[in-house]
């Protein structure tokens, strides 16, 4: 079953602080924000501009309008246009990822000119979910739970990366599952989710998303990142497949997702 629900979030660059000396600082250290997220899925791409919040700027991010920006697989072109509703946000209502292509991203704005490239690997999707009913009281807990195993086959012909995001009742979890596979290239993969908390009468919808090196890159340091957020100038940035000195991520993604209703 397509689907794809994701809600990517920017983070909070700055925390607040009281101003107890004048230091004059630099109000030119601004960067942009490129937050492309391009997917198999219609209706379901869009690419985000904006610049990072200077110095005396807490948390907001300045939204950046009048972009041009193209994405090609150097045979079909599709522009991204700003959605006039939303400023900073721009989308291709034709735009559908296909298997094993790559695809080029082009970002003017201005004087500047950032690019990207993302390269899709093969479709994958679960074999199956399955789980274990935990009564109550097992291991000192006292609600009934449910414990479920995601499994999916690694197609042995690509080195692959996989991110997969659980959505109970409709809403991110806060959890991740981050893997590539070195360990079961070619083989069937079976994972627990272990830090998803499923109760009786819960709906789990499992997203299962393909990407490559760069992204899987990208995704493993924002969840290392220690303090500032994934966008804050500080080293803490995660790593960024972005050229030309933007930061954030340009990400064309197969995905698949699957449903269990638990039982009440």
């Amino acid at each position: 079953m397509k689907n794809i629900l994701f809600l990517i979030a920017l983070i909070s660059i700055l925390s607040s602080c009281e101003k107890v000396i004048d230091v004059p600082l630099n109000e030119a250290e601004q960067q942009f924000i490129v937050e492309a997220v391009l997917t198999d899925v219609p209706f379901e791409s869009y690419i985000l501009l904006s610049k990072s919040g200077s110095v005396y700027q807490e948390t907001d991010f300045t939204k950046v309008s009048g972009a041009n920006i193209t994405v090609t697989d150097q045979i079909t072109t599709w522009t991204f246009i700003e959605d006039p509703l939303t400023p900073g946000t721009y989308l291709d209502t034709t735009f559908v990822a296909q298997a094993n292509t790559t695809y080029y991203l082009s970002v003017s704005s201005g004087t500047e000119v950032f690019t990207a490239e993302s390269h899709t690997n093969s479709d994958v999707a679960f074999d199956s979910l399955d789980y274990y009913y935990i009564p109550p009281g097992f291991g000192g807990g006292t609600d009934s739970i449910y414990f479920v195993f995601q499994n999916y086959t690694d197609e042995a012909s690509e080195v692959n990366y996989y991110r997969v995001l659980p959505f109970v009742n409709g809403e991110r979890d806060g959890t991740e599952y981050l893997n590539d596979d070195k360990l079961f290239n070619g083989n069937n993969f079976r994972q627990p989710l272990f830090a998803t908390e499923l109760l009786k009468g819960d709906t789990l919808d499992l997203l299962l998303i393909s990407m490559d090196q760069a992204n899987y890159k990208f995704f493993y340091s924002l969840g290392n990142a220690q303090d500032g957020g994934p966008f804050s100038p500080s080293p803490s940035n995660p790593v960024t497949n972005i050229e030309g000195g933007a930061i954030g991520y340009f990400g064309v993604y197969m995905t698949y997702s699957e449903q269990i209703i638990f039982p009440e």
